[in-house]
């Protein structure tokens, strides 16, 4: 469905790699009479950060590229780490913004619409000479809401459905939790190995169609990721609407999922749920942390 509906800010933009952007300039340059060898300055963007905009305290972030604007010139996405070459001098603008996986697919990258752009003004750029930028970002509060933020921290908002086998808990144990005081854990044992639950109290949907849902997560075994539109009669909610999977992983990742292109579509429902749902073969563990709804306003 996302597919047909989506039309991508970033079609036909590819990742870049510095010597794919110095082949460009060479054959853009090609002519009977050989100019001179433009030598390109470079900006590094070793890492990103993003953090938040009351405490300024780090908080989790996937930041897979960055989209580099010069003198408000698009110069391309590059996946960071990364030196980007410059064909500039002089004092330049520099502009960063954080690109994500839309859905935690690679080949899907976008900005990511809730984070202010980084922006550092008279760069002294010089030829051959490499200036490192490592942006901070903050989310846009003059057009960011968060219509859900779950920390799990004395917290849970998840209600599993009748379906559901699996046992649901909120662990403090140390090695367990992602971040702050806990994290959801889903343990699958032999005979209680299917997982289902969804948000409660169910979501009204906002007027905009920039949608999305971030989620920290550790996995056994894979988990769906969708919405339940509710009748607006009341009766149950229909057949669940996929969107995203996450795949096992032994380590703690961070997914920004797009859930607006679904909301638009179903626009006659008049709210809605976020769901989860796994199937385990045996023994399986799933901890989910920092859930966030967040839309444009």
């Amino acid at each position: 469905m996302k597919n047909c509906l989506k039309i991508s800010l970033l079609t036909n933009t590819l990742r870049l790699t510095p010597n794919a952007f110095l082949l460009f300039a060479f054959f853009s340059s090609c002519s009977l009479i050989q100019p001179p060898t433009t030598i390109p300055s470079y900006i590094r963007v070793q890492r990103c950060t993003v953090k938040d905009s009351a405490t300024h305290d780090t908080v989790s972030s996937n930041i897979t590229d960055i989209w580099v604007d010069d003198n408000l010139d698009y110069r391309g996405i590059y996946q960071v780490p990364i030196s980007v070459p410059i064909l500039q001098t002089g004092p330049t603008t520099i502009s960063l913004q954080a690109v994500v996986e839309e859905d935690g697919i690679s080949s899907n990258l976008l900005p990511y619409p809730f984070y202010y752009t980084y922006t550092v003004k008279n760069v002294n750029l010089q030829p051959g000479k490499l200036d490192t930028i490592n942006p901070v970002f903050y989310y846009n509060s003059a057009i960011t809401k968060f219509q859900w933020i779950e920390s799990f921290d004395g917290t849970n908002t998840l209600e599993t459905t009748s379906e559901n086998t699996a046992n649901v808990h909120v662990t403090e144990v140390k090695d367990s939790v992602f971040q702050g005081i806990g994290s959801y854990e889903v343990d699958m044992t032999a005979g209680q190995t299917f997982y289902a639950a969804s948000k409660s109290p169910t979501f009204i949907p906002p007027a905009s169609d920039i949608v999305w849902l971030e989620m920290n997560y550790r996995t056994d075994v894979p988990m769906d990721v969708g919405v339940n539109f509710i009748d607006p009669t009341g009766a149950n909610p229909l057949q669940p609407e996929f969107i995203s999977g996450v795949n096992p992983t032994t380590k703690w990742k961070k997914v920004y999922i797009d859930i607006g292109p679904e909301l638009q579509f179903f626009n006659q429902y008049q709210s809605f749920q976020i769901y989860f749902q796994a199937n385990a073969s045996g023994n399986a563990h799933i901890f989910i942390d920092n859930l966030k709804l967040l839309y444009l306003e």
